[in-house]
């Protein structure tokens, strides 16, 4: 009887552990999204799925930005968060719900720390203005994205200056917040 009471207050004691690793992209890119996401055949370098790459933290940041995966006035209603839980429409078939990783749940603490992390502002995920203070989003996604140029000075994820009209596109690559 004494073992059951010992594993009862071990398992008590652990359901009550606070998550104290860091809220930041750089810890979430290399520990959750990396392993978990940048796998050769979805979101690496290599792949791309539907324009995101989670490999690394710079690509993670330009993915967050550039293809509106976070929203920090709404947390639960960002796309990499619903990606995550309930799922978010296809971006090939409008009649399909796809939640990822499509080879089983993440697990709930990584989620509720990229959860907490959105509420956090999402930091380390915004734009990276070149010395004009301005950087590129895109609009809208594959197949014809249409990109913007953004203002942000602070940091922020950026206000519209300019939609870059026609076949010209914001050269995203570069962040240079110019549409060529």
């Amino acid at each position: 009887m004494r073992p059951l009471v010992l594993f009862a207050v071990l398992l008590g004691g652990a359901c009550g552990a606070t998550d104290d690793r860091p809220r930041t992209l750089e810890y979430i890119t290399q520990t959750i999204l990396a392993p978990t996401c940048a796998t050769a055949q979805c979101h690496s370098a290599f792949k791309q799925e539907v324009g995101d790459e989670f490999d690394t933290v710079e690509a993670a940041r330009l993915s967050i930005v550039t293809n509106g995966l976070v929203d920090t006035t709404a947390p639960t209603a960002s796309t990499i968060y619903k990606s995550i839980t309930t799922g978010v429409m296809s971006r090939f078939d409008n009649s399909v719900t796809v939640r990822m990783p499509f080879d089983g749940p993440m697990p709930d603490a990584d989620v509720q720390l990229i959860l907490e992390w959105i509420q956090d502002g999402a930091h380390g995920a915004q734009c990276a203005p070149n010395a004009q203070g301005l950087g590129c989003a895109r609009m809208v996604a594959d197949p014809a994205p249409i990109y913007r140029v953004v203002q942000c000075p602070d940091g922020d994820i950026g206000a519209t200056v300019e939609i870059c009209a026609g076949t010209k596109v914001c050269t995203v690559d570069r962040g240079n917040g110019q549409c060529n």
